[in-house]
């Protein structure tokens, strides 16, 4: 529950004190006692404010617009009329009470209304009801409608909350029903809930705000709701907007020295890549650059796509940095990651006089006694570069890549090596905790979303289990005409029961297929280094054609002749890691796949499995993601959970987003902060970024049996 304080008038005294009404609680509505007031507070409803900011999950056209007789079967629909004849008890089958509804329609449609309950059960209507009636529609010897919602009315405007028009659909929980949520609501939107007061334009688009609640759980018409939806998610996307600019102005207060780069210094960075950048790497590229010569720590997060190339975006940074004699660090999740970033940027650095050096677990002190002195510039490495035998002299920028793979101490523990340090995270999925801090101000955010001429998209599909023949003769056609294969597997070893097949079974079970002539090799996390590397180097250079690895493969591996990825147990994996799997393959300009197994409980997992089918952009998945799981602790170490938006999607409208921000910044220089205005203060906590977590509460989008 949103905590409110009253709000007071000028000079006003305590015993004159108006009462803040959204603060109301729940008992104060009719129909609203003790035990139901319990059953609210499993969804977190505890004051009319609460209730006011449930969202409707969907909505439903009940209105009926032609013939009775012509609408799908099963359509749920309204129908306003009058009861002829009490309902009669029907012994036959396990009984059922019936009578007939005459709707007021042209041709006055006889309806029958059915309730597949005991004898002992009173239905709600009697002869000469007249009013409303909701349900599912379902065409026999004439229309019939079982367990209908009815509402007596004497005329057939307005109509009753949940019937005859869009009708709003709220998550529920046991013995909270549709109907009872909307009548409450409606009691809410008829209360005097102080909501005249105006706002600027640009918040609200000149409608008063309590216009757009009712809009939005009352809505009048598919356009009307579209614009009442519309604009309370922009006010709520002000709200964090404005946070997020007040976060980036104490970010800004710390001062450091800018790193300006001369024309000649950018030319020659730009002159050791073997490419031309894209117009998105340039876009992000001309950001840091900005934020170095700022005079303030840097704090980037840049999401790209796997092949987007923004690494190279990074090693410009790296270089940009080193440019004016400070020291860089590049730090990966993995060492075959890190090994790989040594190995470009020694290719890019040949011939300077710039020294790099590896820190993995068991680099020598001699080694860590050279950062200390500042005789390295460049740090490549993995979690060993955390590490307090780790010291930098003159550290100006850290960049993390693959920045979901760390943790939240982590990261912190990197940056606390420097003073203010700038900072720059990778990610093709960032985790949803990322994606929140972000949104907060914490980190500003970069898209590298253009991918290099010729890349074409990975097709996805899931293989049932009878088709594994068909799927493995495609993939010997793939391998014989000089591409590569992959299985990924979730575990080295068998598990128990329903655990999925380890890599030896998997690879056991390949080699009884024509894959076995084509060179089948492993790659685990219990191979030595020196074994995991030479067999890395065997499948790179193409003397084994098909590799079956565990997720270590996740990042680092860059091969353009592979062009199948196929995950086993598929649904034990997140959607996340999915993605950045399949990032493995689609990296030359052939035409890639991606196919998947699942061998747990389909419904469990299908909304992940569909996205993942579905969605091939790594920014999309991550604001599914944020969705699903919400954004963690912005101030905490939690990296789900929490965080959500009510209304609002900022991530896929990131452009609306910023221009918002740009303007709540100017509105703060005015003087004009939200947090002054008694409205906008008001509504604050329920669609702010300090709303509370509602992660805790039970429900379900509909309801056990939410329909009635």
């Amino acid at each position: 529950m949103a905590q409110i304080p009253p709000s007071t008038p000028a000079g006003g005294s305590d015993t004159r004190r108006s009462k803040e009404p959204l603060s109301a609680l729940l008992t104060e509505l009719r129909g609203v006692g003790p035990v139901m007031a319990k059953k609210l507070a499993r969804l977190d409803l505890q004051t009319v404010g609460d209730l006011l900011h449930h969202i409707p999950v969907r909505y439903e056209d009940l209105e009926l617009r032609e013939d009775l007789r012509s609408i799908p079967d099963g359509v749920r629909k309204s129908l306003f009329g009058t009861v002829t004849d009490d309902p009669a008890w029907i012994p036959s089958g396990q009984g059922r009470w019936e009578t007939t509804l005459i709707c007021d329609d042209p041709s006055a449609t006889p309806v029958t209304l059915q309730w597949f309950m005991p004898r002992r059960f009173q239905p709600p209507v009697r002869a000469g009801f007249s009013g409303w009636v909701t349900g599912a529609i379902r065409i026999f010897r004439r229309p019939t409608i079982a367990h209908p919602t009815v509402s007596a009315a004497a005329d057939r405007d307005p109509a009753p909350p949940g019937h005859g028009g869009i009708v709003a659909v709220y998550r529920s929980t046991a013995g909270v029903t549709q109907d009872f949520l909307r009548k409450r609501i409606d009691q809410v939107l008829d209360r005097d809930l102080q909501l005249e007061e105006s706002l600027p334009e640009i918040l609200t688009g000149g409608r008063s705000i309590d216009r757009l609640y009712r809009g939005l759980h009352q809505p009048e018409s598919s356009a009307a709701l579209e614009v009442c939806h519309q604009q309370l998610a922009r006010l709520e996307l002000y709200f964090h907007a404005e946070g997020q600019a007040r976060t980036r102005r104490r970010r800004q207060q710390v001062k450091i020295d800018p790193l300006p780069l001369s024309k000649k210094i950018r030319e020659r960075i730009e002159a050791r890549f073997p490419f031309d950048f894209t117009g998105a790497q340039s876009r992000v590229i001309g950001e840091i650059d900005q934020d170095l010569q700022a005079g303030f720590p840097m704090a980037r997060l840049v999401q790209g796509d796997v092949g987007s190339g923004k690494t190279a975006v990074a090693l410009w940074a790296i270089l940009a940095a080193v440019a004016h004699g400070k020291q860089a660090a590049l730090v990966a999740p993995t060492m075959t990651l890190a090994e790989q970033h040594l190995r470009t940027l020694e290719q890019l650095l040949s011939g300077s006089r710039l020294k790099i050096s590896l820190v993995v677990s068991g680099t020598s002190s001699d080694v860590k006694e050279e950062i200390s002195r500042g005789e390295v510039d460049i740090v490549v490495g993995t979690h060993a570069v955390m590490s307090d035998s780790v010291q930098f002299q003159r550290l100006a920028l850290v960049v993390v890549d693959e920045e979901q793979k760390f943790g939240v101490g982590q990261r912190q523990k990197l940056a606390a090596k420097g003073a203010s340090v700038h900072r720059l995270h990778l990610s093709a999925t960032p985790i949803p905790r990322s994606l929140a801090l972000a949104l907060r101000g914490e980190f500003d955010l970069s898209r590298v979303d253009e991918k290099p001429p010729g890349r074409q998209p990975v097709k996805t599909r899931r293989v049932p289990s009878d088709r594994f023949p068909a799927a493995i003769d495609f993939l010997c056609r793939e391998i014989d005409d000089g591409q590569r294969a992959l299985f990924v597997v979730p575990r080295i070893e068998d598990g128990d029961g329903d655990d999925p097949q380890g890599v030896e079974q998997v690879a056991k079970r390949l080699r009884e297929t024509p894959l076995a002539v084509r060179g089948i090799t492993l790659l685990h996390g219990r191979l030595s280094p020196e074994e995991r590397s030479r067999n890395m180097e065997r499948f790179r250079q193409g003397k084994s054609s098909v590799l079956v690895a565990t997720s270590i493969v996740e990042v680092g591996l860059d091969i353009p002749e592979l062009s199948v990825l196929w995950i086993e147990n598929a649904d034990r994996f997140g959607l996340s890691q999915l993605h950045q799997l399949r990032g493995r393959v689609g990296r030359g300009d052939r035409a890639s796949w991606c196919f998947f197994t699942v061998s747990g409980d389909p419904e469990e997992t299908e909304e992940r499995l569909q996205a993942f089918i579905d969605e091939d952009d790594g920014f999309r998945i991550a604001e599914r993601d944020l969705e699903l799981r919400g954004g963690g602790e912005v101030h905490g170490v939690r990296q789900s959970g929490q965080g959500r938006f009510l209304l609002a999607r900022p991530l896929a409208d990131l452009d609306a987003f910023r221009r918002l921000s740009e303007v709540a910044g100017q509105r703060l220089d005015r003087g004009e902060d939200s947090r002054e205005q008694p409205l906008l203060k008001r509504l604050s906590p329920y669609l702010g970024p300090d709303r509370p977590s509602r992660e805790n509460t039970e429900g379900t989008p509909d309801g056990p049996l939410a329909a009635p």
